[in-house]
Protein backbone atom coordinates (compact mmCIF):
# COMPACT_ATOMS: atom_id res chain seq x y z
CA UNK A 1 0.00 0.00 0.00
CA UNK A 2 1.34 3.42 -0.97
CA UNK A 3 0.98 6.58 1.14
CA UNK A 4 -0.13 9.87 -0.33
CA UNK A 5 -0.67 13.47 0.68
CA UNK A 6 -3.06 16.15 -0.51
CA UNK A 7 -2.95 19.91 0.02
CA UNK A 8 -6.12 21.98 0.25
CA UNK A 9 -5.40 25.78 0.36
CA UNK A 10 -8.86 26.35 1.86
CA UNK A 11 -7.60 24.69 5.04
CA UNK A 12 -4.07 26.08 5.14
CA UNK A 13 -1.53 27.76 2.92
CA UNK A 14 1.82 26.14 2.20
CA UNK A 15 3.34 29.55 3.00
CA UNK A 16 1.93 29.64 6.52
CA UNK A 17 2.19 27.33 9.54
CA UNK A 18 -1.27 28.36 10.75
CA UNK A 19 -4.59 27.22 9.38
CA UNK A 20 -6.31 29.63 7.01
CA UNK A 21 -8.93 30.43 9.64
CA UNK A 22 -6.29 31.27 12.26
CA UNK A 23 -4.25 33.28 9.75
CA UNK A 24 -7.29 35.36 8.79
CA UNK A 25 -8.04 36.00 12.45
CA UNK A 26 -4.44 37.08 13.04
CA UNK A 27 -4.59 39.44 10.06
CA UNK A 28 -7.80 41.04 11.32
CA UNK A 29 -6.44 41.47 14.85
CA UNK A 30 -3.28 43.17 13.53
CA UNK A 31 -5.61 45.49 11.62
CA UNK A 32 -7.14 46.44 14.98
CA UNK A 33 -3.72 47.48 16.26
CA UNK A 34 -2.70 44.42 18.26
CA UNK A 35 0.93 43.34 18.26
CA UNK A 36 2.22 40.09 16.75
CA UNK A 37 3.88 39.18 20.07
CA UNK A 38 0.54 39.48 21.88
CA UNK A 39 -1.22 37.27 19.32
CA UNK A 40 1.60 34.70 19.41
CA UNK A 41 1.22 34.43 23.17
CA UNK A 42 -2.53 34.01 22.85
CA UNK A 43 -2.17 31.26 20.23
CA UNK A 44 0.71 29.61 22.14
CA UNK A 45 3.00 29.62 19.12
CA UNK A 46 6.15 31.34 17.94
CA UNK A 47 6.31 35.02 17.02
CA UNK A 48 7.63 34.19 13.54
CA UNK A 49 4.66 31.89 12.87
CA UNK A 50 2.15 34.67 13.50
CA UNK A 51 4.23 37.26 11.63
CA UNK A 52 4.49 35.00 8.60
CA UNK A 53 0.74 34.36 8.56
CA UNK A 54 -0.02 38.07 8.90
CA UNK A 55 2.31 38.94 6.04
CA UNK A 56 0.97 36.23 3.72
CA UNK A 57 -2.72 36.91 4.24
CA UNK A 58 -2.31 40.64 4.76
CA UNK A 59 -0.51 41.03 1.45
CA UNK A 60 -3.11 38.84 -0.26
CA UNK A 61 -5.92 40.99 1.16
CA UNK A 62 -4.30 44.24 0.05
CA UNK A 63 -3.71 42.84 -3.44
CA UNK A 64 -7.27 41.56 -3.73
CA UNK A 65 -8.85 44.81 -2.52
CA UNK A 66 -8.71 46.61 -5.86
CA UNK A 67 -10.95 49.44 -4.67
CA UNK A 68 -8.94 50.27 -1.55
CA UNK A 69 -7.09 53.22 -3.10
CA UNK A 70 -10.11 54.37 -5.10
CA UNK A 71 -10.39 57.85 -6.58
CA UNK A 72 -8.51 60.54 -4.71
CA UNK A 73 -9.37 64.22 -5.00
CA UNK A 74 -6.66 65.36 -2.57
CA UNK A 75 -3.51 63.56 -1.50
CA UNK A 76 -0.91 64.46 1.11
CA UNK A 77 2.79 63.71 1.41
CA UNK A 78 4.67 63.69 4.68
CA UNK A 79 7.64 61.93 6.23
CA UNK A 80 8.03 59.98 9.43
CA UNK A 81 11.00 58.25 11.04
CA UNK A 82 11.47 54.58 10.15
CA UNK A 83 14.60 53.36 11.92
CA UNK A 84 18.02 54.52 13.12
CA UNK A 85 20.76 52.49 11.47
CA UNK A 86 24.36 51.73 12.33
CA UNK A 87 26.53 52.68 15.25
CA UNK A 88 25.97 56.37 14.58
CA UNK A 89 22.17 55.88 14.55
CA UNK A 90 21.62 57.47 11.15
CA UNK A 91 17.95 58.30 10.72
CA UNK A 92 16.07 56.76 7.81
CA UNK A 93 12.59 57.95 6.88
CA UNK A 94 9.51 56.75 5.08
CA UNK A 95 7.05 58.86 3.10
CA UNK A 96 3.36 58.57 3.85
CA UNK A 97 1.07 58.97 0.83
CA UNK A 98 -2.37 59.74 2.20
CA UNK A 99 -5.88 60.21 0.89
CA UNK A 100 -6.60 63.51 2.65
CA UNK A 101 -10.31 63.51 1.83
CA UNK A 102 -11.02 60.00 3.16
CA UNK A 103 -8.39 59.95 5.91
CA UNK A 104 -6.51 56.79 5.01
CA UNK A 105 -2.99 55.72 4.09
CA UNK A 106 -2.71 54.90 0.40
CA UNK A 107 0.83 53.58 0.68
CA UNK A 108 4.20 54.17 2.32
CA UNK A 109 7.52 54.46 0.48
CA UNK A 110 10.80 53.46 2.11
CA UNK A 111 12.40 56.82 1.39
CA UNK A 112 11.78 60.56 1.38
CA UNK A 113 13.94 61.15 -1.69
CA UNK A 114 12.54 62.62 -4.87
CA UNK A 115 13.43 59.66 -7.09
CA UNK A 116 11.76 56.99 -4.94
CA UNK A 117 8.53 58.86 -4.20
CA UNK A 118 8.25 60.08 -7.80
CA UNK A 119 8.73 56.50 -9.02
CA UNK A 120 5.78 55.34 -6.89
CA UNK A 121 3.53 58.03 -8.36
CA UNK A 122 4.72 57.24 -11.88
CA UNK A 123 3.59 53.61 -11.48
CA UNK A 124 0.01 54.57 -10.67
CA UNK A 125 -2.74 54.47 -13.33
CA UNK A 126 -3.19 57.63 -15.40
CA UNK A 127 -6.88 57.93 -14.53
CA UNK A 128 -6.03 57.89 -10.82
CA UNK A 129 -3.43 60.62 -11.25
CA UNK A 130 -5.69 62.78 -13.42
CA UNK A 131 -8.49 62.63 -10.84
CA UNK A 132 -6.31 64.32 -8.17
CA UNK A 133 -7.03 68.04 -7.80
CA UNK A 134 -5.05 69.04 -4.71
CA UNK A 135 -1.71 68.05 -3.23
CA UNK A 136 -1.02 69.05 0.37
CA UNK A 137 2.42 69.30 1.92
CA UNK A 138 4.49 70.95 4.59
CA UNK A 139 7.14 73.40 3.41
CA UNK A 140 9.25 70.65 1.80
CA UNK A 141 11.06 71.48 -1.44
CA UNK A 142 11.32 67.77 -2.27
CA UNK A 143 7.59 67.13 -2.09
CA UNK A 144 6.86 70.35 -3.97
CA UNK A 145 9.15 69.19 -6.77
CA UNK A 146 7.37 65.82 -6.86
CA UNK A 147 3.99 67.49 -7.26
CA UNK A 148 5.34 69.91 -9.85
CA UNK A 149 7.03 67.28 -12.02
CA UNK A 150 4.80 64.21 -11.56
CA UNK A 151 1.39 65.84 -11.01
CA UNK A 152 1.72 69.15 -12.80
CA UNK A 153 -2.04 69.76 -12.99
CA UNK A 154 -2.47 69.49 -9.20
CA UNK A 155 -2.96 72.59 -7.03
CA UNK A 156 -0.26 72.52 -4.36
CA UNK A 157 -1.43 73.62 -0.90
CA UNK A 158 0.92 74.45 1.97
CA UNK A 159 -0.32 73.29 5.35
CA UNK A 160 -1.47 76.25 7.55
CA UNK A 161 -0.05 74.69 10.71
CA UNK A 162 3.47 74.73 9.30
CA UNK A 163 3.12 78.29 8.04
CA UNK A 164 2.13 79.54 11.50
CA UNK A 165 4.82 77.34 13.05
CA UNK A 166 7.38 79.08 10.86
CA UNK A 167 6.12 82.48 12.05
CA UNK A 168 6.31 81.32 15.68
CA UNK A 169 9.89 80.16 15.14
CA UNK A 170 10.87 83.53 13.68
CA UNK A 171 9.33 85.27 16.70
CA UNK A 172 11.14 82.98 19.14
CA UNK A 173 14.43 83.48 17.31
CA UNK A 174 14.04 87.26 17.65
CA UNK A 175 13.25 86.87 21.36
CA UNK A 176 16.33 84.69 21.97
CA UNK A 177 18.63 87.09 20.13
CA UNK A 178 17.31 90.17 21.92
CA UNK A 179 17.56 88.30 25.22
CA UNK A 180 21.27 87.66 24.70
CA UNK A 181 21.92 91.19 23.45
CA UNK A 182 20.25 92.74 26.50
CA UNK A 183 21.51 90.43 29.24
CA UNK A 184 24.59 88.76 27.81
CA UNK A 185 23.24 85.27 28.51
CA UNK A 186 20.49 82.86 27.59
CA UNK A 187 17.10 83.15 29.22
CA UNK A 188 16.88 82.73 32.97
CA UNK A 189 13.94 82.50 35.30
CA UNK A 190 13.74 86.20 36.18
CA UNK A 191 14.48 87.66 32.73
CA UNK A 192 11.52 89.63 31.27
CA UNK A 193 11.54 88.00 27.83
CA UNK A 194 12.06 84.51 29.24
CA UNK A 195 9.07 84.93 31.57
CA UNK A 196 6.71 85.53 28.63
CA UNK A 197 8.23 83.10 26.12
CA UNK A 198 5.09 80.94 26.11
CA UNK A 199 2.67 83.87 26.18
CA UNK A 200 4.23 85.24 23.00
CA UNK A 201 3.49 82.03 21.13
CA UNK A 202 -0.10 81.89 22.30
CA UNK A 203 -2.88 83.39 20.18
CA UNK A 204 -3.64 86.95 21.27
CA UNK A 205 -7.38 86.32 21.62
CA UNK A 206 -6.71 83.44 23.99
CA UNK A 207 -4.94 85.63 26.53
CA UNK A 208 -7.01 86.85 29.47
CA UNK A 209 -6.53 90.50 30.56
CA UNK A 210 -4.04 89.52 33.29
CA UNK A 211 -1.86 87.56 30.84
CA UNK A 212 -2.02 90.34 28.23
CA UNK A 213 -0.98 92.88 30.87
CA UNK A 214 1.98 90.69 31.89
CA UNK A 215 3.02 90.32 28.24
CA UNK A 216 3.01 94.08 27.62
CA UNK A 217 4.80 94.88 30.89
CA UNK A 218 7.62 92.40 30.28
CA UNK A 219 8.05 93.55 26.68
CA UNK A 220 8.46 97.10 27.95
CA UNK A 221 11.24 95.92 30.27
CA UNK A 222 13.13 93.52 28.01
CA UNK A 223 12.52 94.80 24.48
CA UNK A 224 13.79 98.39 24.30
CA UNK A 225 13.97 98.49 20.49
CA UNK A 226 10.56 96.81 20.03
CA UNK A 227 12.00 94.05 17.84
CA UNK A 228 10.16 91.30 19.71
CA UNK A 229 6.97 93.35 19.67
CA UNK A 230 7.20 93.78 15.90
CA UNK A 231 7.78 90.04 15.41
CA UNK A 232 4.81 89.31 17.67
CA UNK A 233 2.55 91.57 15.59
CA UNK A 234 3.80 89.91 12.39
CA UNK A 235 2.94 86.49 13.82
CA UNK A 236 -0.56 87.66 14.70
CA UNK A 237 -1.06 89.13 11.22
CA UNK A 238 -0.17 85.77 9.69
CA UNK A 239 -2.81 84.16 11.87
CA UNK A 240 -5.29 86.79 10.65
CA UNK A 241 -4.51 85.73 7.10
CA UNK A 242 -6.37 82.45 7.67
CA UNK A 243 -9.46 84.22 9.05
CA UNK A 244 -10.17 86.64 6.21
CA UNK A 245 -11.97 86.30 2.91
CA UNK A 246 -9.78 85.32 -0.05
CA UNK A 247 -9.25 88.77 -1.60
CA UNK A 248 -8.56 90.46 1.74
CA UNK A 249 -6.26 87.65 2.80
CA UNK A 250 -4.16 87.86 -0.38
CA UNK A 251 -3.81 91.61 0.05
CA UNK A 252 -2.79 91.12 3.68
CA UNK A 253 -0.23 88.48 2.75
CA UNK A 254 1.38 90.81 0.21
CA UNK A 255 1.55 93.48 2.91
CA UNK A 256 3.15 91.07 5.38
CA UNK A 257 5.87 90.14 2.88
CA UNK A 258 6.52 93.77 1.96
CA UNK A 259 6.75 94.95 5.56
CA UNK A 260 8.85 92.05 6.83
CA UNK A 261 11.31 92.42 3.93
CA UNK A 262 12.26 96.00 4.85
CA UNK A 263 15.87 96.57 5.87
CA UNK A 264 14.74 98.12 9.14
CA UNK A 265 13.03 94.91 10.27
CA UNK A 266 14.75 92.23 12.38
CA UNK A 267 16.84 89.85 10.22
CA UNK A 268 14.67 86.91 11.30
CA UNK A 269 11.60 88.59 9.78
CA UNK A 270 13.51 89.41 6.61
CA UNK A 271 14.35 85.71 6.29
CA UNK A 272 10.69 84.86 6.93
CA UNK A 273 9.67 87.25 4.13
CA UNK A 274 12.00 85.46 1.69
CA UNK A 275 10.51 82.09 2.64
CA UNK A 276 6.96 83.39 2.23
CA UNK A 277 7.83 84.85 -1.16
CA UNK A 278 9.19 81.47 -2.24
CA UNK A 279 6.05 79.67 -1.05
CA UNK A 280 3.46 82.36 -1.79
CA UNK A 281 1.49 80.37 -4.35
CA UNK A 282 1.22 77.26 -2.15
CA UNK A 283 0.28 79.30 0.93
CA UNK A 284 -2.40 81.40 -0.78
CA UNK A 285 -3.83 78.35 -2.60
CA UNK A 286 -5.31 77.31 0.74
CA UNK A 287 -7.79 80.19 0.48
CA UNK A 288 -9.57 78.43 -2.38
CA UNK A 289 -8.77 74.78 -1.71
CA UNK A 290 -9.42 74.73 2.06
CA UNK A 291 -7.53 71.43 2.40
CA UNK A 292 -4.58 70.85 4.69
CA UNK A 293 -2.00 68.23 5.48
CA UNK A 294 -3.60 67.69 8.89
CA UNK A 295 -5.13 64.29 7.98
CA UNK A 296 -1.69 63.11 6.81
CA UNK A 297 -0.18 64.19 10.13
CA UNK A 298 -2.95 62.32 11.95
CA UNK A 299 -2.24 59.20 9.93
CA UNK A 300 1.43 59.50 10.81
CA UNK A 301 0.32 59.27 14.43
CA UNK A 302 -1.40 55.96 13.62
CA UNK A 303 1.79 54.79 11.94
CA UNK A 304 3.72 55.61 15.11
CA UNK A 305 1.20 53.53 17.08
CA UNK A 306 2.02 50.57 14.85
CA UNK A 307 5.72 51.14 15.55
CA UNK A 308 5.13 51.37 19.29
CA UNK A 309 3.09 48.16 19.27
CA UNK A 310 5.96 46.35 17.54
CA UNK A 311 8.68 48.06 19.61
CA UNK A 312 10.23 49.35 16.38
CA UNK A 313 10.82 47.71 13.01
CA UNK A 314 13.71 46.84 10.76
CA UNK A 315 11.81 44.84 8.14
CA UNK A 316 10.06 47.40 5.95
CA UNK A 317 7.84 44.87 4.15
CA UNK A 318 6.29 43.71 7.43
CA UNK A 319 6.01 47.31 8.65
CA UNK A 320 4.24 48.41 5.45
CA UNK A 321 1.67 45.62 5.62
CA UNK A 322 0.85 46.39 9.26
CA UNK A 323 0.48 50.09 8.47
CA UNK A 324 -1.91 49.45 5.59
CA UNK A 325 -3.95 46.96 7.60
CA UNK A 326 -4.27 49.42 10.49
CA UNK A 327 -4.56 52.76 8.68
CA UNK A 328 -5.27 51.87 5.06
CA UNK A 329 -8.95 50.96 5.54
CA UNK A 330 -8.96 47.68 3.56
CA UNK A 331 -12.25 45.95 2.78
CA UNK A 332 -12.32 43.39 5.59
CA UNK A 333 -15.41 41.69 4.16
CA UNK A 334 -13.34 40.02 1.47
CA UNK A 335 -10.80 38.60 3.93
CA UNK A 336 -12.89 35.45 4.57
CA UNK A 337 -12.75 34.61 0.85
CA UNK A 338 -8.98 34.99 0.57
CA UNK A 339 -7.35 31.66 -0.42
CA UNK A 340 -3.56 31.56 -0.48
CA UNK A 341 -1.96 28.55 -2.25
Amino acid sequence: MQSWTMHDPRIASTRSSLTARAARWVTREVGKGRSVAELAEELRCGWSVVDEAMRVYGEALLDADKDRIGKCVAIGLDETLFVRKGQTKIKTFITTIADVQNGKVIDVVQSRDYVDVAAWIDKQPDNWKHNIQFGTLDLSNTYRAIYREMLGHVTRVADPFHVIKLANKALDDVRRRVQIEQTGHRGRKGDPLYRIRKLLLRAAERLDPKAAEKRDAQLALGDPNSEVSVAYLAKERIRDFYKLAADEARELFDTIITECAKASMPPELQKLARTFTNWQDEITNWLDAKVSNGPTEALNNLIKRVKRAGYGFRNFASYRIRILLYAGKPNWRILHSIVVP
